[in-house]
């Protein structure tokens, strides 16, 4: 990504075909074990369905809410058939690793399950099944390409926005921590308090996956005098949470410094109540790779480039939501430092 940067030479950009090309390629390498090339035509064509895919469960499935005797009408919905063809190739990669598997060696994510799912055949208790797969591969490439990839857009549109506060500050203590020449580690961020405030609050700024990854109930169930059927899809209001003003101090407002203490260091353990991956047993397993991708991204960029906004300002930033549509609109330049 950073060689497709400089090939513009500190034009402006829009980052976010970038971003989610090399995202969702650390995710085909750890999930498939191949990566592709920018421009390679199934790259695109993935890229394109996830996108769609993301857009779609970002704003909740309305098929929930539809009658039986119209979902023959619904399974012709674009959204429907992206969300049934991302699976049918992904059923077809896990035909080909069942195919191929080497019960020595661990290609891959893929693999790795496979095997889980033959160890624990005989236990009929075991959460390792072919369907928990595919909803895994889901939650890997919702929250490790396209959630990933959305909230650096959010994140390079507000360091573009304050260039001598955020930006600064961040690139302070990358300049402290790791230099100028070595390229920052995942280990750094225990010495990067700000950089990590920063991080923590634009998930709950901007967040991402207002109602969640759906999720389904596994048997009948009551909770709270409701009565849940198995089967039931459950979406938590993830966005309700992050802007409840007995949570959080002026919720509409970033303010990295809800998460320092008055030394300067970062709040421990991370508050419950900022759940951008959810909650529970089921929350997004892809949770640690996306945060892992998040500060290095950030800080890579950072650490190389003056981020600059295309005119005088980033308009619009501090609304309390801006259509995908639209974030993808803006433009920044990055210029060497």
């Amino acid at each position: 990504m950073i060689e497709k940067i400089d090939d513009v030479k500190g034009a402006p950009i829009a980052l976010q075909d970038y971003l989610l090309t090399s995202t969702s390629n650390n995710i085909s390498a750890l999930v498939y074990g191949n990566r592709y090339p920018f421009d390679h035509p199934r790259r695109r064509f993935l890229d394109s369905l996830l996108s769609d895919l993301f857009r779609a469960i970002r704003a909740g499935s309305l098929v929930e809410f539809v009658p039986p005797f119209l979902l023959e009408v619904v399974s012709k919905l674009p959204s429907t058939r992206q969300t049934a063809i991302v699976s049918k190739l992904w059923d077809q990669q896990i035909k080909e690793h069942e195919r191929t598997l080497d019960e020595h060696v661990n290609r891959d994510f893929i693999d790795g399950y496979l095997k889980k799912i033959n160890e624990s055949k005989a236990d009929p208790n075991s959460n390792f099944k072919h369907n928990y797969l595919l909803g895994n591969l889901l939650s890997f490439f919702i929250a490790g390409s396209n959630t990933v990839a959305v909230t650096l857009q959010w994140h390079v549109l507000n360091l573009a926005d304050k260039p001598d506060t955020v930006q600064s500050r961040i690139r302070r203590e990358i300049d402290q921590v790791a230099g100028r020449e070595r390229p920052p580690a995942w280990e750094d961020r225990n010495k990067m308090p700000y950089t990590m405030a920063c991080i923590w609050e634009m998930y709950r700024w901007k967040t991402v996956s207002p109602l969640g990854v759906p999720r389904s109930a596994g048997e009948d169930t009551f909770f709270d005098n409701y009565y849940i059927p198995r089967g039931t899809t459950i979406s938590p209001n993830v966005w309700a949470v992050h802007n409840d003003p007995t949570l959080w101090k002026e919720p509409s407002k970033f303010d990295p410094a809800r998460f320092l203490r008055e030394d300067g260091s970062l709040i421990q353990p991370k508050p419950e109540f900022l759940i951008p991956f959810s909650i529970g047993k089921r929350m997004c397993p892809g949770e640690n790779l996306a945060s892992v991708e998040i500060f290095l991204y950030l800080t890579s960029l950072v650490q190389k480039y003056r981020i600059i906004p295309e005119g005088d300002k980033i308009h619009g930033l501090d609304s309390i939501d801006i259509p995908l549509v639209e974030l993808n609109k803006h433009k920044v330049r990055f210029v060497h430092r």
